[in-house]
């Protein structure tokens, strides 16, 4: 069994390759599930450029876009936070590269655990708020942004099953470019 893994997602273009098609599968699988919780569970489906008429259609699929974009960017700053709970004197860095943005605390090694929360939560937060919203108002753009949303979890889900494939590895180093796992403390420490 090894003793260390190293993961650099920029790197490595099979790994790429599977967040592409990650990606858009759950982006599809996403959106048709969101549509039938719409259309069954809240009552009907509705179009995504409703109430934004005004705009013309370019106008609204650039609102929605923004949106899209408003919606990533907290997206990570909920990862900022919670690296920031579990390493509270550590550094935060935000990014873009390859088409992803991202957040990272650089050096700094978390249990698996608490990578797997970190990971997780802006998906969690994210979804429960949209759907809230979903079922709550009649405006059909949540169905396409839960979807979106989603689908740009890929590299966070990616990483969950890896963390549980190696389930044999306790501890996680955040990089820039991915992370490492541990059996054992990197620093000697528990």
């Amino acid at each position: 069994m090894e003793d260390k893994y190293v993961l650099d997602v920029f790197k490595d273009h099979s790994v790429l390759k599977v967040l592409n098609i990650m990606t858009i599968s759950i982006t599809i699988l996403s959106f048709a599930v969101f549509y039938l919780l719409e259309l069954f569970a809240a009552g009907g489906g509705s179009s995504a450029l409703a109430g934004f008429d005004q705009l013309g259609v370019f106008g609204a699929v650039f609102f929605v876009m923004a949106l899209l974009f408003a919606i990533i960017t907290f997206h990570e700053a909920i990862h900022g936070l919670f690296f920031k709970i579990f390493a509270p004197s550590g550094r935060v860095r935000f990014g873009y590269k390859s088409g992803m943005f991202y957040a990272a605390a650089p050096g700094e090694v978390f249990s698996r655990g608490r990578f797997i929360i970190i990971i997780l939560m802006p998906f969690i937060i994210i979804t429960t708020l949209m759907l809230i919203l979903m079922m709550t108002t009649s405006h059909g753009a949540f169905k396409y942004l839960l979807a979106l949303h989603t689908g740009a979890c890929a590299g966070d889900f990616y990483y969950v099953y890896l963390l549980m494939r190696k389930n044999h590895m306790k501890f996680v180093e955040d990089t820039e470019v991915g992370m490492t796992m541990y059996r054992t403390h990197p620093g000697g420490m528990h």
